[in-house]
C-alpha cells in the first residue's frame, strides 16, 4: 500500500475541520486539523516530512489564510494549497493567484468538488 496522502487543514471552525476529517477518513488520507495560521506554521516546523496538500481558510485570527500561505511559500514549502473561504473579494482571489495556490472554493462548499481536487492535486 502506498503512503497516505499527508493534508493540513486550517480552520477556526470546529464544524469545518470536523467536516473535513470526516470526508478525508480512510487509509488513503491522514489528516492533521489545526485552528489557526500560527498553529499551521508550528505543525509545519516541526514535521520533517512534508503535506502534500494544505487547505487553508481565509478568515482566520491572527493570521489570514493569505498571510499563512506567503508564511508558507517563504519557508520553500512545494506543497499544494487550497484557499476555502466564505471571504473571498477579488483582492484576496487575486493575492492568492500571485502567492501560487492551486485551487479556491467559497464557502459553502462541494464535499466531492473538494475531495477531487486534493486526489487530483496529489497525484
Amino acid at each position: 500500500m502506498d503512503a497516505p496522502l499527508r493534508i493540513l487543514a486550517v480552520d477556526n471552525e470546529p464544524s469545518v475541520t470536523l467536516s473535513l476529517r470526516f470526508v478525508f477518513a480512510g487509509p488513503r488520507y491522514e489528516v492533521t486539523c489545526v485552528e489557526s495560521g500560527v498553529a499551521a506554521l508550528a505543525k509545519l516546523d516541526a514535521n520533517s516530512d512534508p503535506f502534500d496538500v494544505m487547505i487553508v481558510d481565509q478568515k482566520m485570527p491572527h493570521l489570514t489564510g493569505a498571510e499563512l500561505v506567503s508564511a508558507i511559500r517563504e519557508r520553500g514549502s512545494s506543497g499544494k494549497i487550497i484557499v476555502v473561504s466564505a471571504h473571498l473579494s477579488s483582492e484576496i482571489r487575486e493575492a492568492y493567484e500571485r502567492l501560487d495556490v492551486h485551487e479556491i472554493f467559497s464557502k459553502p462548499f462541494d464535499i466531492a468538488e473538494l475531495r477531487s481536487a486534493v486526489d487530483r492535486l496529489a497525484a
